[in-house]
């Protein structure tokens, strides 16, 4: 059996040769051009951006008005944003000097993906399997693309959420922090799989906020706004997570940003001007075709397409310090410029960039946003997978400091989280997970005290047996 499907296989890949060079041929494979192409949609207005040269980036408020030309902004340190001409002048360079027989994005690493998704393509196929069970792609019936383990059990969550109470209950009996498990959303929230897959995340979800509630942990679902939006306006609704990207929007973070924002005014007492929650104080800045995500790098652009970005950016008056000290980062200026990372927009090859970076950088051990314009405002610990990536900065509108940590960092050590926490001195600590993240055992290392415990019981079960 295993000999006929490695044949079949063999025989579809030899068709999809085939297929494919006539996409190829045709000229419909998708350009990598970058800047060159962005253009501004509807709303949204069109923004380029120069890459720093130094990791130490100082720039003054530019207030990213409409009428401000996109060549304009000038930093203190010389940060300088280059013109159109000149971006596209050096990204035909580099064209130029690429082998003309090669498509930037077909390159000999990733043909093989690219031509295969192809014909899954051409074949109406809305599963496409991969040899890691867990990255198969499914494409939802919007055309939205998920990773789905057709091989996995529900999980039972009841050890995972005694590991989050036992660390609520420590940083408040130790610190007397407060602190909030926001469950931060998926595409299954505005889209449906196709019939007979079946995901479990949103039960294990479910089961783990359930037990949480019963222990008094203050919880947040974000999953139900997504769902209105869905209900309301289903095209829209979509634009919320990329459609290639495991990930949501900057559109889809700001929404769970509003969401966030009521909670921490109504149980935590934060005051947040309404102007920090309003979209209309935003300009919203449209790149087209730049971004090939998580699942997307699966399957290939020929079955999943490309995905646009925005890079949003306050129309009022802003001033942080970002720093990451592990790595040296340090960046000073308005929000645009000290919180993004939009010079990465210039980086070229679709499965070696990831522009959703762009929000916040990269999921560093530590990262730390000090909101110059808001000392009296309270300190925000975010213990996040990287959907907080895009979240975090604008979080930082509203506080005078948000320290972002990716708990993978921490390798189970439990006593070193909690000397963090006494170190930052935070006034709330947030923990926010997606749906998919909730058993990965990397982002909850931090929290091992249940799990370890239910391993040593089955380790002197083990030793009693043994004795017998």
């Amino acid at each position: 059996m295993s000999q006929r499907r490695n044949s079949y296989a063999a025989l579809l890949f030899l068709a999809g040769l085939t297929a494919s060079s006539i996409y190829l041929g045709l000229g419909l494979v998708p350009q990598n051009k970058g800047f060159q192409d962005a253009v501004p949609s509807h709303s949204t207005r069109t923004f380029r951006l120069k890459t720093p040269l130094r990791d130490r980036v100082k720039g003054e408020d530019p207030r990213l008005r409409p009428q401000t030309a996109p060549h304009a902004i000038q930093g203190s340190s010389g940060l300088s944003i280059p013109s159109y001409q000149e971006l596209t002048g050096a990204a035909l360079a580099l064209t130029q000097e690429a082998d003309p027989a090669i498509n930037e994005l077909l390159d000999r690493e990733h043909t093989f993906i690219e031509l295969y998704g192809g014909l899954q393509r051409l074949m109406g196929r809305q599963l496409v399997e991969d040899p890691d069970p867990q990255y198969t792609v499914v494409k939802l019936t919007d055309g939205l693309l998920v990773f789905a383990d057709l091989e996995t059990q529900q999980t039972d969550m009841t050890t995972r959420a005694q590991e989050m109470i036992q660390f609520s209950q420590r940083i408040s009996k130790e610190y007397r922090i407060p602190l909030l498990y926001v469950q931060a959303p998926s595409k299954l929230d505005v889209a449906q799989l196709p019939d007979g897959i079946v995901d479990t995340a949103d039960a294990e979800a479910d089961q783990f906020l359930s037990i949480l509630q019963e222990n008094k942990v203050p919880t947040l679902d974000l999953r139900p706004v997504f769902r209105q939006a869905a209900q309301e306006d289903p095209q829209e609704a979509v634009s919320l997570f990329f459609q290639t990207d495991h990930h949501w929007t900057p559109a889809g973070a700001f929404l769970g940003y509003q969401r966030l924002c009521d909670e921490l005014r109504s149980r935590f007492r934060f005051s947040i001007d309404e102007e920090l929650t309003d979209p209309d104080s935003f300009e919203q800045y449209r790149f087209e075709d730049v971004f090939l995500g998580s699942q997307g790098r699966r399957v290939g652009s020929l079955y999943g397409g490309l995905d646009d970005l925005e890079i949003w950016s306050p129309k009022f008056s802003t001033d942080f310090t970002y720093t990451v000290p592990i790595v040296g980062i340090e960046r000073e200026g308005p929000f645009v410029v000290s919180l993004l990372f939009p010079e990465r927009l210039a980086d070229t090859g679709y499965y070696d960039t990831n522009p959703y970076t762009i929000y916040s950088g990269d999921d560093y051990l530590l990262s730390r946003a000090l909101n110059e314009n808001n000392p009296r405002g309270k300190r925000i610990l975010i213990l996040r997978d990287s959907f907080g990536c895009a979240l975090t900065p604008f979080l930082a509108l509203t506080a005078q400091e948000v320290m972002a940590i990716d708990p993978r960092n921490f390798n189970g050590n439990q006593d070193t989280m909690m000397d963090y926490i006494d170190w930052l001195e935070p006034d709330l600590v947030i923990v926010m997970n997606s749906t998919g993240s909730l058993k990965v055992d990397k982002l909850f290392p931090y929290l091992p005290t249940a799990r370890a415990d239910a391993r040593a019981a089955k380790a002197a079960e083990r030793q009693e047996e043994d004795k017998k």
